[in-house]
């Protein structure tokens, strides 16, 4: 593996750390929107780049930066569990809870509106009529568990 490809781990595990010093900040913005969501944009590049370190382990080179397709691509490469890597970023298990009356259909507008695939767009920009619409609150263990996650499933020898 090149040196460049390390790099990318390295960079994720980087905005890992960032967001994490970030989200136990004491700043006055810390309960804003937009304060959450530039934290939340250190975890979902974090995410992005551990995928794309991953596949150029396997001599893949994926360009983009939704992480989805990026996931796609993994799992192609990685399918045992051992492998797989939570975050919160995945919808693609997203149930509407029978609680909420009218949920489905207000996510599926929602998610047609606000394109998924734009996320590091929705999390790095300020809201208008084709971003944001999310919104995300991470606490400091929430990026020690990933860190966990990325350093374990990046030391399985493939």
């Amino acid at each position: 593996m090149s040196n460049s490809n390390q790099e990318f781990l390295s960079m994720a595990l980087a905005y890992i750390e960032i967001g994490k010093v970030s989200s136990e900040s004491s700043s006055e913005l810390k309960n804003t929107s937009e304060f959450k969501n530039a934290i939340a944009y250190q975890l979902y590049h974090s995410v992005e780049l551990f995928y794309k370190y991953m596949l150029l382990k396997k001599g893949v080179t994926k360009k983009g930066h939704y992480i989805a397709d990026l996931e796609i691509e993994y799992k192609k490469h990685y399918t045992e569990e051992q492998y797989q890597l939570d975050h919160p970023f995945d919808f693609s298990n997203y149930e509407a809870s029978d609680l909420n009356y009218g949920e489905a259909e207000m996510a599926v507008t929602h998610m047609q509106k606000f394109k998924l695939e734009f996320m590091d767009q929705h999390l790095r920009y300020p809201s208008n009529h084709n971003t944001g619409g999310y919104s995300y609150k991470f606490e400091p263990c929430d990026f020690d568990s990933i860190k966990e996650k990325i350093f374990r499933i990046s030391a399985i020898d493939c």
